[in-house]
């Protein structure tokens, strides 16, 4: 028995990570609607780009300098907000925005 785990624990740990999925995380991207009081204004339709507009994520002193930090912002941004994504649709996201804005190399 211990045998056989240990064999399909290593023919698991072979097969390659699923990798980020960026035309589903530009839907996720786009399809957010939040209602959310931001900076005093309330929102009933809140999206990345109420905080953000595309010119924030090419910036030279942008706060995401590497694909483990976009991650990590956008994990922030979906924790903060409740915007409701399972961890693999933060990478989905994660994935389009570094297509369309960063352009880091990935560990994928």
């Amino acid at each position: 028995m211990v045998k056989k785990l240990l064999v399909a624990a290593a023919l698991c740990s072979a097969l390659p990570a699923i990798a980020a999925d960026p035309e589903n995380g530009k839907e996720l991207f786009h399809e957010v609607e939040l209602e959310r009081v931001i900076r005093g204004i309330e929102y009933t339709d809140a999206d990345c780009f109420t905080c953000h507009e595309a010119s924030y994520f090419t910036r030279a002193d942008r706060a995401a300098t590497t694909w483990p930090k976009l991650v990590a912002w956008v994990e922030g941004c979906n924790t903060n907000l409740d915007v409701g994504w399972f961890p693999d649709e933060v990478e989905d996201v994660a994935a389009y925005m570094n297509r369309e804005f960063y352009k880091f190399p990935t560990a994928e």
